[in-house]
């Protein structure tokens, strides 16, 4: 899956892709969009949508506006507008977001909080799978 581009003033911009070959430890801070295809351990916050595309493996947070999962993280899914675990997801970690969607065969193993507004809380109500 590929975040189509995204429209900005100057015109549509792809989105910053971490290669299916590729690994990166570290942290990652921006205001683009962010496709994981490669290995990423460390710390995310990105300003608009993070997608982790089936070959992508992260350990870490992931903090975003949207976050797509259809491949797997182990560590915080904190998402201030949607977070969705595709069928190919693997999660181990607590899954935050005011909008929740979890597909049929998706692997979650850990929790899911919903909170109303537009940030994710520790404060949420928590329930386990």
């Amino acid at each position: 899956m590929v975040p189509s581009p995204v429209s900005t003033a100057s015109g549509p911009t792809a989105p910053t892709v971490l290669g299916a070959q590729t690994r990166f430890v570290g942290e990652i801070f921006g205001d683009e969009d962010l496709l994981i295809n490669g290995r990423l351990e460390g710390k995310v916050q990105i300003e608009r949508n993070v997608t982790v595309g089936t070959t992508g493996d992260v350990l870490g947070d992931l903090t975003a506006k949207s976050i797509v999962v259809a491949g797997k993280v182990e560590g915080q899914v904190l998402a201030r507008e949607r977070a969705e675990l595709l069928a190919s997801a693997t999660v181990k970690g607590t899954v935050q977001a005011p909008k929740v969607v979890i597909a049929e065969g998706a692997q979650l193993q850990g929790s899911v909080g919903m909170s109303p507004g537009s940030s994710p809380s520790r404060g949420a109500s928590e329930s386990t799978s």
